[in-house]
């Protein structure tokens, strides 16, 4: 399998949330980790966090292109939430029906660590999940700015729940 990994935000002035932890952290902690553990599983990666953009939807524009151009298998957008503090838990956005399937497998498994389930989410309005040719996800992986997410939250564990709702080992 061909997997296209968005690491989220990364790339200025494309830039994540900040919360009791920076998203950017966190997303390039569990992406560069589900990375690794897909590849020793013997998948092909794709990596899909441009270097330099000058707009954030530049930065969109061309993660999207990436996963296009390269014909991954699935598109699989890694962040993390913010909202007041008092949210938490895990969601995933998809458009597609296949995309629903591997949403729900993947957030299956991240609850398991103890996160909240809200639920799979209609991704239609989220760039990455438009604008690409193939199923898509975008993980929403727990709430930044909640204590009882930050808590819970552990990048190995959280990177090994990812792969195992992604390949159903």
């Amino acid at each position: 399998m061909k997997f296209g990994i968005d690491i989220g935000h990364n790339c200025p002035p494309d830039i994540g949330a900040k919360g009791i932890k920076f998203e950017d952290n966190l997303n390039l902690d569990v992406g560069n980790k589900v990375i690794a553990k897909l590849k020793a599983l013997g998948h092909q990666v794709v990596l899909c966090k441009p270097t330099k953009v000058d707009t954030v939807e530049e930065s969109l524009s061309k993660r999207c292109t990436i996963a296009n151009t390269a014909h991954v298998d699935i598109f699989v957008s890694i962040h993390f939430n913010c909202f007041n503090g008092q949210a938490n838990g895990t969601e995933v956005y998809a458009i597609s029906e296949v995309g629903k399937k591997i949403a729900k497998s993947v957030l299956d498994e991240i609850t398991k660590l103890g996160f909240k389930n809200r639920g799979i989410k209609d991704g239609s309005k989220l760039f990455v999940l438009k604008n690409t040719n193939m199923p898509a996800i975008l993980i929403e992986g727990c709430f930044i700015d909640s204590p009882k997410d930050m808590k819970l939250y552990n990048a190995e564990e959280t990177a090994n729940a990812i792969v195992k709702g992604l390949t159903n080992s």
